[in-house]
């Protein structure tokens, strides 16, 4: 269960308690017990406002098409589901962590980002996705976030143009295929959707799916690659990000292609504050309220002369 929906229940055995406490004040043994009960439950729910759990899970409810009331869930849209949910966080934590998994030497992304159908949690049938055992914490907490961001970036896409283009600041372009997918899926299906994931939730109606679904769709994609030369301005190997400096144009900064290996992103450290030329892929997202956003892979560095920039 998820620190919200666990909170959400919390506050509903709170509020029943309260009521049974009122319907028997003159209850000399149930009514300290009930007191003590709502005194422990009161101060478990601070402690949830205080200081959020973070842990890789997530709850993702279906209604009616996909979902038979609360007993079952069609297997071929689970299947769709699944697949395209988990695509979305492996691609985001590939791209934005990857950096500091590649140097202890394991697989990037996919086996720290792995996630397992833990549940299927009733009322609506859902899906319960989460790490049950956890070796990695500080990944996990990245996992974790990245649910987060993606239940915010989901009902983003359901609002408007101009909240979409905000979320997706925090996505790398990979995202957006699976996303694709994932709304496709529930949009097909005619369902509603509920999101939960740490303290973040987004609920879906039909109508929010499919106009979700198309703002996804209608953002384009467009991959192009520069060569530039200008100033390397260094590259953090624990987060697998670059910036770099055209000459002439501000500084751009972005993630280090998955073909870079180890050897190459620590040579290219060196050449931290030196002329260089840069083999950049570019991708770039057109919004379908025609803003655009560019995000920079870094293929290939080489040092450039000094006398070759001057």
């Amino acid at each position: 269960m998820t620190p919200l929906r666990e909170k959400e229940t919390l506050l509903a055995d709170l509020v029943a308690l309260r009521e049974l406490t009122d319907a028997m004040p003159d209850d000399p043994i149930a009514g300290p017990l009930a007191q003590s009960r709502i005194s422990s439950l009161e101060e478990e729910i601070r402690g949830f406002d205080a200081k959020p759990k973070m842990r890789p899970e997530t709850e993702l409810f279906f209604g009616p098409g996909p979902a038979l009331g609360s007993a079952g869930l069609d297997a071929k849209f689970t299947s769709k589901i699944l697949s395209s949910f988990q695509d979305i966080i492996t691609n985001q934590f590939a791209a934005s962590f990857h950096g500091a998994l590649r140097r202890t030497g394991r697989r990037r992304g996919e086996s720290d980002s792995r996630l397992y159908l833990t549940a299927l949690p009733r009322g609506s049938f859902g899906l319960e996705l989460a790490q049950p055992h956890v070796e990695d914490f500080v990944a996990a907490e990245q996992v974790a976030r990245i649910m987060e961001d993606v239940t915010d970036l989901v009902g983003a896409a359901a609002k408007d143009d101009g909240a979409f283009t905000d979320a997706l600041q925090k996505f790398h372009p990979r995202v957006l295929p699976p996303l694709q997918s994932f709304l496709e899926t529930i949009a097909n299906a005619e369902s509603d959707c509920r999101m939960l994931a740490g303290v973040k939730q987004t609920s879906l109606t039909k109508d929010e799916v499919n106009a979700a679904r198309a703002r996804v769709v209608s953002a384009e994609r467009d991959l192009s690659e520069l060569n530039l030369e200008g100033i390397f301005d260094g590259v953090l190997l624990q987060s697998g990000k670059f910036e770099f400096e055209p000459t002439g144009q501000s500084v751009i900064s972005g993630w280090l292609a998955e073909s870079v290996t180890d050897e190459q992103a620590e040579e290219w450290g060196a050449l931290t504050g030196k002329p260089a030329k840069a083999s950049v892929q570019v991708t770039t997202i057109t919004t379908p309220n025609g803003q655009r956003r560019q995000a920079y892979e870094l293929i290939d560095l080489e040092q450039l002369h000094p006398s070759v920039t001057a």
